[in-house]
């Protein structure tokens, strides 16, 4: 290849990947709450059931 081709290839390259974490960085998704959380383990140790 000769560097006539490589210059714009190189660019092309450079602002696609910022327009790409532009466009994740604006369109973030709104954070959810969660459907399931995860049960804390039992342990025998429990202070709190005297």
């Amino acid at each position: 290849m000769e560097n006539d081709l490589l210059i714009p290839l190189f660019w092309t390259l450079a602002f696609g990947i910022l327009i790409a974490i532009g466009l994740r960085k604006l369109s973030k998704k709104v954070p959810r709450e969660k459907k399931w959380v995860r049960p804390e383990p039992d342990s025998k140790d429990d202070k709190g059931s005297d």
